[in-house]
């Protein structure tokens, strides 16, 4: 199943896939999108922990985080045009980042709503005031486990009770502002090791957040489970023509999924976000997409994000 609830290969899958390519060629001949409507920049690239269903163990590209100067040309150039939303994340964990804060008021400023999606073990009171001081729009949390055990089997190098404490000095500190942000949310992917739990995991939490997410395992591009064979489902990926990836030292990977900024479509330190997105890469790429050639695009083939 795909995230509209089609299997594919029956008919009413092709019928809706035929009706996306036609919407999205008819939105491309009237100029749209001009600009990608949410940016997600990776303000690091570092992580704490060892998680056994992540790619870090066989990424290959330096690790870092952005230094200010770059990331203030990219959020003002978002603010010119109109963007959405900005996603203070990507391959990393964003509380690494001593700047993360400055970095979410200055995206606050600029009058564009903020996600951060994170694993929250490095956290503490004094730091659950500032974000919520900060006006952060939405924070997630991934928590892929509803005990301890569980938890930190998958997790590695996090501790379950120090997370689970984060959490609710979170929901504690909004309270006691008054505050309705940022927005909480908890995300739990299930894979062989959780599976069963999804039930008691939101038993745990249904009322104290603000929403609950829970997630199919996917293969990151088919760098896991590659064996799984070529994916076969006939519908363009969105993410290419609505999102805008960059990673910590200015290139401009395809999507969220390339954790390793194999297909670099340019880089902001030299080019503007919008020549980039509209450069002839990212076209070539969109047409083999919307005539079914995903297997021409390094990690697009076997990438079952693509639902």
């Amino acid at each position: 199943m795909n995230k509209i609830g089609l299997k594919p290969g029956t008919r009413l899958y092709r019928a809706s896939a035929s009706a996306l390519k036609i919407a999205i060629r008819a939105a491309e001949a009237a100029g749209f999108p001009r600009f990608p409507y949410a940016v997600r920049i990776e303000s690091t690239n570092l992580c704490n922990a060892r998680c056994i269903n992540c790619t870090r163990d066989i990424m290959t590209r330096s690790t870092g985080v952005m230094e200010m100067g770059l990331f203030k040309k990219i959020v003002d150039e978002c603010a010119e045009n109109d963007v959405g939303v900005i996603h203070l994340h990507n391959f990393g964990e964003p509380f690494l980042d001593r700047r993360v804060f400055d970095k979410i008021r200055y995206i606050r400023d600029r009058g564009i709503k903020t996600r951060l999606f994170t694993n929250l073990s490095i956290f503490s009171r004094e730091a659950a005031a500032e974000l919520v001081e900060t006006g952060l729009s939405r924070i997630k949390i991934s928590i892929d486990g509803a005990d301890r055990e569980t938890f930190e089997a998958i997790r590695r190098g996090l501790k379950y009770d120090k997370v689970v404490e984060n959490i609710e000095t979170l929901l504690d500190e909004k309270k006691r502002r008054g505050s309705k942000l940022p927005k909480v949310g908890l995300v739990f992917v299930e894979t062989h090791e959780n599976r069963g739990q999804t039930r008691d995991f939101k038993q745990k939490w249904k009322g104290r957040v603000d929403s609950i997410h829970i997630m199919k395992y996917h293969n990151w591009g088919g760098s896991h489970h590659a064996d799984r064979g070529t994916d076969m489902r006939a519908m363009p990926c969105l993410r290419i023509w609505r999102t805008f990836t960059i990673l910590y030292n200015g290139e401009a990977a395809l999507c969220c999924m390339d954790y390793d900024g194999r297909v670099k479509l340019g880089d902001v330190t030299k080019n503007t976000i919008r020549e980039i997105f509209k450069g002839e890469l990212l076209k070539k790429i969109k047409s083999w997409h919307l005539s079914g050639r995903f297997d021409r695009i390094p990690i697009c083939g076997r990438c079952e994000a693509r639902r």
